[in-house]
């Protein structure tokens, strides 16, 4: 008697797990694309962790990526390239990169890219490499439109 009692439990476990439903792995998260247009100013500069923009005037740096897949700049500084062109994110939703083509050229420049929210507003990281691979230079850039 004890060993039936125990089997009808042990099997109103098992109908009780079978029947239940993994909600979760149902549910459908879905990142939106990540959306850099707009007029992004420099707020800070690094080079190697140390900060360098305080060295230089940054106040007409921009870069301004639109709608159409193209980018322009507004002055030289030490930056990956100084020609307009077209750019892509290696991502759509989850870029870690941004692609940026230069006008008039065959070759591609990726960037490390980051899209951090910081004091509630969405802000841009670039980071790369100038020609040394031990000086890295990170830009910060926050959208001004």
């Amino acid at each position: 008697m004890k060993n039936s009692a125990i089997r009808g439990f042990m099997m109103l476990i098992l109908i009780a797990q079978l029947s239940c439903k993994d909600e979760i792995s149902k549910m459908v998260f879905d990142e939106t694309n990540k959306d850099i247009t707009g007029n992004w100013k420099v707020v800070q500069l690094t080079r190697n962790g140390e900060e360098i923009g305080k060295r230089m005037d940054l106040s007409g740096f921009y870069i301004n990526f639109k709608n159409d897949g193209t980018y322009d700049l507004s002055e030289e500084l030490p930056f990956v390239l100084n020609e307009e062109g077209n750019y892509t994110l290696s991502d759509p939703q989850y870029p870690f990169g941004i692609i940026l083509h230069p006008k008039g050229q065959t070759n591609t420049v990726p960037v490390k890219f980051q899209f951090p929210i910081v004091k509630g507003e969405r802000q841009l990281s670039l980071s790369f490499s100038l020609g040394c691979s031990t000086n890295t230079y990170q830009y910060q850039f926050e959208r001004q439109n």
